[in-house]
Formats: C-alpha cells, structure tokens, sequence
C-alpha cells in the first residue's frame, strides 16, 4: 500500500464517519449555505469536507480543489488534490444509498495529470483506487472493464436531467440500441461501476460536468481498461477549474466506444 493509497483511504474514512452520522441523525437535508461550485451545501458536505482537509492538511505543497471551499493554498503547489467530498449530495438527503466520496491527486493543471485517485462508497465502505500505470482496484483486488462489444448487450449509465432537447435528441438514437439505460446520481461511483465491469458505458453530453465530478473515477476507469473522451471522440483536458463545464463519453473498450461515437448525432 502506498502512500497515497494510505492518506487518501484515511481521508475517505473521515468523510464515511460524518455520512453515517448524518444518515442517523435525522440531518439529512440540512442545508447550510452554497458551495464554491454553485449547488446548495448540506451540512454533510460541509463536515465531510472539513475531515478530508484535516487529513489532506498534513502534506506540503499540496493545493486544494474543491466543490465546497473552492480553491485552497498556492496556484504553484506541487500537486492538486481534486475533492468532492459527497458525490450524490441529492441521493443523501433522500436516503438513496448510492453516494462517494472522491478524491484524486494530480501533478499538472488538467484531468490528464491525475496520478493517484480513491473513491469510496460511502455506503458499504467499498473503496476503489487507481495509480497512474498500475492499474485499478476494488477493496484491494484488481478490475476490469466489460469484455462486451454488441451495443444489444449493454447497460449504460447516461444523464438525463435538465438536459436541453439537443443533448436529449442526440442520444435518441444510442438509446434505442442498448439493453438499458440508467443513471444512479453520482458520476465517480458510476465510473467505478464501468471500471469493473458492471455498466459497458457513462455518458454526460448535458455540458455540465465539473472537474471534480469525475477527476477521480476518470482515472480509476481508464486504468481498467475505459475509453474516456469527449462525445465527439476527441481528448478530454479540462482544466481543474470549478468554472469549468463539460461533457464526456466513458466507454469499457474501443469497440464500444466507436459504436457511441457513431450513433450520436448533434444538430
């Protein structure tokens, strides 16, 4: 186990304790002011965040992004560590059990310069980790993406909501070829879910991703195997930003990532 690996499982744990605190106290939907990314705070996100930095607090030259504080310590700082401490703030307050905690590590100023990433379940307590070269693994153990290759087959993770008619209409025609689409309501557990197999896809064409939606899984899901790009197959490179919106095609190999790129349409 690294170092990394240690720190950043030590600073989910931290986020974990609040969660099941506040899933217990009847405090689910409080609501204490906005985040720096724009969405309403609960006070989960707030002390969930607060028990990450004390963690993230002991490593020099370390800046800080996050989608509640924003941005903390010195623009020349080594390294960015990229925080969403509830992914799935709406799934929490309505006691859907599908919310994370993610954080990545990155030694640059894209998503591509991810190196470490952790994202844990805050529910069950299964963690997923990748290093940059090394691979991904599930509570320890390694993961792949699905081996499937026919569109019939697949289950896709694709986000809908406040969606305009063009991102809707684009889609239309993926979505009448694969078995299912879904979508839980967290985009790093759902790219956690494509790393080991269990969605052929994620897909967010709505240009309203942030980079700390999906820092961490984007790492974990490409070190097992994913495609990750933009909806027009091009190179994904947004800049660690809260200003920042996007949109991405995940997929679990090339033969399916082809057969989404080509199926989409834009007006």
């Amino acid at each position: 186990m690294t170092v990394w690996r240690e720190l950043l499982s030590e600073a989910c744990e931290r986020a974990r304790k609040v969660a099941r605190r506040e899933s217990s106290g009847g405090r689910r939907s409080i609501e204490v002011g906005t985040g720096a990314a724009g969405d309403k705070t609960l006070v989960v996100d707030r002390d969930a965040e607060r028990g990450i930095l004390d963690v993230l607090s002991e490593v020099p030259s370390l800046r800080i992004l996050s989608e509640e504080k924003g941005q903390l310590g010195s623009r020349g700082a080594r390294r960015v560590a990229v925080i969403d401490p509830i992914d799935g703030s709406s799934n929490f307050a309505r006691g859907l059990p599908f919310y994370c905690t993610s954080i990545a590590i990155a030694r640059g100023t894209t998503l591509k310069d991810v190196e470490h990433a952790i994202v844990m379940n805050l529910v069950n307590g299964e963690v997923y980790y990748a290093e940059r070269g090394k691979g991904a693994t599930k509570n320890g153990e390694p993961i792949a993406t699905s081996s499937r290759t026919k569109l019939s087959d697949s289950v896709m993770g694709i986000d809908l909501s406040r969606a305009g008619e063009p991102a809707i209409s684009g889609l239309v025609p993926l979505i009448s070829k694969i078995k299912k689409q879904v979508h839980l309501g967290a985009n790093a557990l759902e790219l956690c879910l494509l790393a080991e197999g269990k969605l052929e896809a994620t897909i967010d064409t709505r240009q309203m991703i942030r980079v700390t939606d999906v820092a961490a899984g984007y790492l974990i899901s490409r070190e097992a195997g994913a495609l990750v790009t933009t909806p027009r197959g091009g190179e994904l490179t947004p800049a660690f930003d809260l200003k920042a919106r996007f949109s991405y095609v995940a997929s679990a190999n090339a033969s399916i990532h082809d057969q989404i790129i080509e199926s989409l349409r834009w007006k």
